[in-house]
């Protein structure tokens, strides 16, 4: 499952936030003229003090991660409405619903 972010083509990863099993999003890409080896080109998601149903993520769109939100609708990883909101620090994460194909995708790879 690829996401395009700032012009770049990447691949979808699904990990688990180790303390709380918040699903993890990393977008990554091939490193150049290497093969089978990746480099992360950022972290979707962040994780928060509040544990997320497994179906759930919250997503970092601030900073280095502006326009990721919409990077994720537009590629079928998370469905467009914002079912919550989470305090993280001086932002606030937005919490949405994976959708059938990026739940596929996350329990292939796991």
């Amino acid at each position: 499952m690829n996401v395009i972010l700032n012009e770049k083509v990447c691949n979808l990863k699904f990990e688990q936030y180790a303390d709380n099993n918040n699903v993890a999003i990393m977008l990554v890409k091939p490193k150049r003229g290497r093969m089978r080896e990746e480099e992360l080109v950022t972290t979707a998601t962040v994780n928060t003090d509040t544990a997320i149903k497994p179906d759930f993520v919250a997503i970092k769109g601030w900073s280095e991660n502006t326009g990721v939100e919409q990077a994720l609708i537009d590629a079928n990883v998370i469905y467009p409405e914002r079912l919550g909101a989470i305090p993280c620090g001086m932002a606030v994460a937005y919490v949405y619903k994976l959708t059938s194909e990026a739940k596929e995708v996350k329990k292939n790879q796991q």
